[in-house]
């Protein structure tokens, strides 16, 4: 699997590679390669200019890590719809740039933590979710709280705390819900509890 970084001379980060030591940092896009095709492609937009070329990268099966300064839900936004498989800042720990390739190389989404809340959130508020009974008969009492908080947009400390009960516990939950509901993640999860 390669690796490429496309960045300015002025950002980059000792921890690429850290996270993956064979991997190339360029400073232009002129300068990447004909063939992207199994390549992770990570790019710290200096300004809009580079999310033109987006689609086309995509277009050669180059998998589209966008990488930022400063979050900016907009700017998340608009990357995705140009075709990005994840989006975050470019001063990400070691592990969890390991942890965002596996999710994008598997056909996942990455967003950072905030951003997803805020995505979760923004569908909870939009979608109201009207839970039917039969969805939630698998799930054990606890579950059901668990997943009802979930679609409501709360963090796992916000349900631990309401809950009185651990965030690990939360996470064991979680992970029962998403198994018994086949579900990936939290945002599936407030997508299948608000269908009527």
């Amino acid at each position: 699997m390669r690796h490429i970084f496309l960045t300015q001379p002025t950002a980059i980060s000792p921890r690429w590679h850290e996270a993956f030591p064979s991997a190339q940092i360029l400073e232009q896009a002129e300068n990447l390669p004909e063939n992207l095709s199994g390549v992770t492609l990570w790019v710290l937009l200096p300004d809009t200019a580079l999310m033109h070329y987006i689609p086309l990268w995509v277009k050669a099966n180059a998998c589209i890590v966008v990488l930022t300064q400063y979050e900016n839900p907009s700017e998340a936004k608009v990357v995705i719809e140009q075709g990005a498989s994840g989006y975050l800042h470019y001063l990400a720990a070691t592990t969890l740039l390991k942890q965002v390739h596996h999710v994008v190389r598997m056909g996942g989404l990455w967003l950072g933590a905030d951003l997803m809340r805020q995505l979760v959130f923004g569908a909870a508020t939009i979608l109201k979710p009207t839970i039917t009974a039969p969805i939630l008969d698998v799930l054990t009492a606890r579950e059901k709280s668990v997943a009802e908080a979930v679609a409501g947009g709360k963090s796992n400390k916000e349900i631990a705390r309401d809950l009185d009960i651990t965030e690990r516990t939360v996470k064991a939950h979680l992970s029962a819900v998403f198994e018994k509901l086949q579900v990936r993640d939290r945002l599936q999860l407030v997508l299948v509890m608000s269908r009527k």
